[in-house]
Formats: C-alpha cells, structure tokens, sequence
C-alpha cells in the first residue's frame, strides 16, 4: 500500500507543478484498492502534497452515495451527501476529502487524475466541444455535457459510465466534462501519463491558435495605477499584482476583447476570481469611486480589475492568494483564445454560475486555499 500511496504522491506533485494541468487547490488524485481509497483533501494544492494532503475513506461507505434517494432540494441534498462522505472518512480527522471523491470511487481503476487542463478546457469551453471530442477520440471516452458540481454531477457521471461498459463492455478510462476538464483512471501511475500525453498530442494538431507569448514587462504606469486602489472596508492592507503580458494586452485593448474574457467557463475561475470582473476605461473617473461602485452592484470588491490598454491588476488579501488570482484569470484568457479554433468561447451561463457563486463546498475549498501560503 505504502508502494501505491508514494507513486500517487509522486504522479500528483508531477501535474500538481505543472500549471498547464492544475492551478493552486484545482484537480484531484486518488489510490484505491479493495477497501479503502485515498483521496486528496478538498483546497489541498498537489504541487507539494504528501501523505498528510489525502483522505482516506471506507469503499463500502461510499455505497451509499450510488444507492440513496437524496432530496430534491439543492441545499439539503448537498448537506445530506457532505454528511455521508464525511461518515465513510477513517483517517485524518478535520480534512475534508474531494468534492468529487465519489465520481473517483465509480471510476473502476486503481489509479485516478482529474485536472483541468488549459489547452482541452480550450475544447471543452467550446461552442464546438462536443463535436470536436467525437471526431477526435470516437467512441473511446465519455463525454458529460455541463452538470453543477457535486451530486448530480456524480450521477451524471455514473450514468454515462454505465452506458459506455454495456456498449464497450469495458471500463471509461477517459471521462470529459463540459466546461470543466478531464478525469483519466488506470491501474498505473505510468498508463495515465502515457494517456494524457496522447489527448494533449491529438487537441495540439487540432488546434489553430496558441495563446501569445507569456512576457510580462516592468510597467511603471500600471503599477501607479495600481497603488491608488483602496478598498472602502475597513481593510488595513490589499495586496496587488500587475501584469501587461501580451496575452493580458490581446484581452484589455478594448471593450470588445475583453467581453471575452468577462464570464468564467469553469467553476475554478469563479472559485478563484470569483464571477464579476471590473473593466476600465481611462476616463479620469476616480478609480476607487468605480470599485466601490462595483462593489454596490456585486455584492463584493473586484479581484480583477482590466485598465484598458493597460493590463490586469489582481486583489486579493495575501500575495500569494493575488497571484493565484492572476494565474487562473490568465489560464481562462488562454482557454479564451484556444477555443477560437473550435466554435469560440461558451461561458457559463448565468444559473451555472450561481450555484457555484452559493455553493458552500467551494466556498470551503476557497477559504483551505487561502490559507496555504
């Protein structure tokens, strides 16, 4: 067992550093054999996860998960299925484990890594993604049209499995979720780096476009601009990073541009930048009567703010929280771009984005993210 927990440590810190797969607390791994499964801790990031970053369940608890009859509302139901998850734990106590542990525990290989990969969340945010995935992969993967995260996603996912077993008469090693990303099971840790490099191979020759070039300069302008925020709050200090790259430049020359780039895809960019983005002109209006503008219409303060023909300015209460802002609002610019080769961009819609915005499990992962500094 030991053998197995150290390759999954090992497999995760690989995609977990690799920001073209995961971003801060995003994806999830998991091990299991007949009667356990161990399964990294909600908000845990994998870049330097070690044993203490799983949770480890009862596989038979998990049962019930696919048995029960939950209720019909959304938040009870929630509350319902976070309480059986949370029974099935055995060890540590106080973590909490993946939201989407039970969609690991029905994926019938030992090995399990969910990610959210930029280049195909560049197909799978797509006008075109569902035809697009079929002329690539045929029938060898599942394919889930956009679910809210949680229960019924789960048993979307169980649905679509059980369907591609009675038609293949095998088990899915490749499941893609609409506006989201991509979960791929094996029973080595070697088999799933093999299979991710073949999707990553084929979305490449497909692709048209490759986000521009990742150079952000020194710009002095920028950050006065930036220096000036203040939040109306209360809050004694606000931490900001700046970025003029070219890709934050392609996004933020004018309203039209950044249009798309101002509704999240994935519930990650909502988990990190939250749903609202605040867009700028340079028209001499004061910049801190504009946030707190904003801020009436929200319900909270921007994370990002766009000054056009400027570049990003990122806020958030720690360095570290900022700049994990900036990497997943740049990933969503480069899914953005990506996905002009497959139909354009398709955001998320409205319903889709409040239930994530309410959704007190990734508000949880939100707040276990911002504590790893």
């Amino acid at each position: 067992m030991e053998k197995n927990l150290n390759q999954l440590i090992k497999l995760s810190q690989k995609f977990g550093q690799n920001p073209d797969y995961i971003i801060a607390g995003g994806g999830n791994s998991s091990y299991k054999d007949q009667d356990k499964m161990w399964v990294k801790a909600s908000g845990t990031s994998m870049a330097n996860i070690d044993e203490n970053g799983f949770v480890c369940l009862d596989r038979e608890k998990m049962q019930v998960l696919s048995q029960k009859e939950y209720s019909n509302d959304a938040t009870t139901r929630e509350q319902e299925v976070k309480q059986d998850l949370h029974n099935a734990i055995l060890f540590p106590e106080g973590k909490r484990p993946s939201v989407e542990a039970s969609m690991h525990e029905v994926i019938q290989y030992a090995f399990i890594m969910h990610t959210h990969p930029t280049l195909v969340n560049g197909v799978l945010c797509a006008n075109d993604s569902k035809e697009v995935i079929a002329s690539m992969f045929g029938d060898d993967v599942v394919y889930v049209p956009y679910t809210d995260p949680g229960y019924v996603l789960f048993k979307e996912v169980v649905r679509a499995l059980n369907k591609y077993k009675e038609e293949k008469g095998k088990e899915a090693q490749i499941i893609f979720l609409e506006n989201h990303g991509v979960f791929v099971g094996a029973d080595t840790c070697e088999e799933i780096e093999d299979i991710y490099a073949e999707i990553d191979e084929k979305l490449k020759s497909a692709s048209k476009t490759n986000p521009l070039e990742n150079n952000s300069s020194d710009n002095q302008e920028l950050s006065s601009i930036a220096s000036q925020i203040s939040l109306g709050d209360g809050t004694d200090t606000v931490y900001k990073v700046v970025d003029n790259s070219d890709l934050v430049s392609f996004f933020v020359k004018d309203e039209l541009s950044f249009s798309k780039v101002s509704i999240p895809f994935t519930p990650d960019n909502i988990v990190y930048c939250k749903s609202k983005y605040l867009y700028l002109k340079e028209d001499g209006s004061d910049i801190n009567e504009r946030i707190e503008s904003f801020k009436s219409l929200a319900g909270y303060y921007p994370k990002v703010v766009a000054i056009e023909g400027k570049g990003l300015v990122c806020i958030e209460e720690n360095m570290n929280s900022a700049q994990i802002v900036l990497d997943v609002y740049k990933d969503m610019m480069k899914v953005s771009f990506l996905s002009e080769s497959f139909g354009g961009p398709r955001p998320m819609t409205q319903e889709q984005i409040d239930f994530i915005d309410n959704w007190e499990v990734e508000n949880y992962r939100r707040k276990i993210s911002k504590q790893s500094k």
